[in-house]
C-alpha cells in the first residue's frame, strides 16, 4: 500500500475514532437520563396518573347495500332491551338487524381497530352506525417496563458505538487492512449489535403497544441492525480471506 493511500486510510480511522466517540457519549447520557426516569416513575404510586382512551368511528353505508354488508362487518351481536328478536328482523329476508337508535354490543374490527358497542340511525338514504370501543386504561406504572428496556437500548448502543471506535482506532494506526487486530474489533462490533437489536426490539414493541390507545400492533423487529450484523459477519469473513491471501503473498516474495 503506497504513502498516500495509507495516509488517507489512517486519517478515516482518526475521524471515525472521533465521530463514535461523540456518538457514545451521546448514548451514555441517553442511558444515564433514561436511567433516572424509570427510577423516578417506579417511585410513583400505581393510579399517580391513569389515562382513559375511547376510540370512536363512523361507518356510513348506503341503505339499500345495508343488509349484505351488516352480514360482513358484525361479528355477532347481542341486544338487550324491550325490542323482541322478531322485531329485529329485516325486510323478511331473516336477517337480524339492531333496532335504530338502541345501543348494543358487538365485535367489530376494521381498519386494525376493535369495536365492542355501537348504535344504528338513518339519514336519508343512508344507514350510520356509530362504533365505540372499550376503554383503554393505562397508569404510569405502565411506563416502567418501557423505560427499562429503553435505558438498556441506550446502553447496548453505548458499548456498540465503543466496539466500534476501537475498530477506528485500528485503522488509524495498522499498516494494512489486512491485519488480524482489525478482524477481532470487527467480529466483536458485530456481535454488539445482537444486543441493541434485541433491546431496540422489545423497546419498539411496547412502546408502541402502550400508546395505540389498545390496537393490535405485532412485534416491531429491528431489521437494520440485524441487517447491519449480517454484513459485519460477512466483511469478518472476507477481511480474514484478505490476510490469508496476504501471508501468501508476504511468503511467495
Amino acid at each position: 500500500m503506497n504513502s498516500k493511500t495509507l495516509s488517507n486510510f489512517h486519517k478515516f480511522g482518526k475521524v471515525g475514532k472521533i465521530a463514535m466517540t461523540v456518538l457514545m457519549v451521546i448514548a451514555i447520557l441517553a442511558a444515564a437520563a433514561s436511567c433516572v426516569a424509570t427510577i423516578f416513575v417506579s417511585t410513583l404510586p400505581k393510579d399517580a396518573l391513569t389515562v382513559r382512551v375511547t376510540n370512536h368511528a363512523e361507518f356510513r353505508i348506503n341503505e339499500k347495500n345495508f343488509d349484505s354488508l351488516w352480514d360482513i362487518l358484525a361479528d355477532g351481536f347481542s341486544y338487550a332491551g324491550d325490542v323482541s328478536p322478531e322485531a329485529m328482523l329485516s325486510g323478511g329476508n331473516n336477517k337480524i338487524i339492531p333496532p335504530e337508535d338502541q345501543d348494543f354490543n358487538m365485535e367489530l374490527s376494521f381498519f386494525n381497530q376493535s369495536f365492542s358497542s355501537a348504535k344504528i340511525h338513518s339519514e336519508e338514504n343512508t344507514k350510520v352506525i356509530e362504533a365505540t370501543s372499550s376503554p383503554a386504561e393505562y397508569r404510569s406504572a405502565n411506563l416502567v417496563s418501557v423505560l427499562i428496556f429503553a435505558t438498556l437500548f441506550a446502553a447496548s448502543a453505548a458499548a456498540a458505538l465503543f466496539m466500534l471506535k476501537r475498530l477506528f482506532a485500528v485503522l488509524a494506526k495498522c499498516e494494512s487492512p489486512f491485519c488480524e487486530e482489525l478482524v477481532t474489533k470487527m467480529r466483536a462490533f458485530g456481535f454488539s449489535l445482537l444486543p441493541v437489536a434485541l433491546f431496540a426490539t422489545i423497546g419498539e414493541t411496547l412502546s408502541t403497544a402502550f400508546l395505540s390507545a389498545g390496537r393490535d400492533t405485532g412485534i416491531s423487529i429491528q431489521w437494520g441492525v440485524l441487517i447491519a450484523f449480517a454484513v459485519t459477519m460477512c466483511l469478518v469473513t472476507v477481511f480474514k480471506y484478505g490476510i490469508q491471501l496476504q501471508k501468501e503473498s508476504d511468503e511467495t516474495l
